[in-house]
């Protein structure tokens, strides 16, 4: 399996993205702060963002290493979500 490196870029519109460094296609997360928590975090927005989409790299991580021991296959990264539904999901 070979090495996968990423990026946290910020987006024209604000967003706070995770990509491949090596590719300039879709990013494979994103994160966006309504303007009054960007107000309120100030340089810190940044930090934030970082912290939730390193969370989010290790969940994708263990569940893809979930995976593929009860497939009995090498784990990659599985960045295809299903949009069938485009409503938001409600988590709480």
């Amino acid at each position: 399996m070979s090495d996968m490196f990423l990026e946290i870029i910020e987006l024209d519109d604000g967003q706070i993205a995770l990509r491949r460094a090596d590719s300039d296609d879709e990013p494979i997360m994103r994160i966006s702060f309504s303007e009054s928590v960007r107000e309120q975090l100030e340089e810190e927005c940044i930090d934030v963002a970082k912290v939730m989409l390193t969370a989010g790299i290790h969940m994708i991580s263990d569940l893809n290493i979930k995976a593929s021991k009860s497939e009995g296959r090498v784990g990659e990264l599985d960045t295809d979500l299903d949009d069938s539904d485009s409503r938001p999901r409600v988590i709480h």
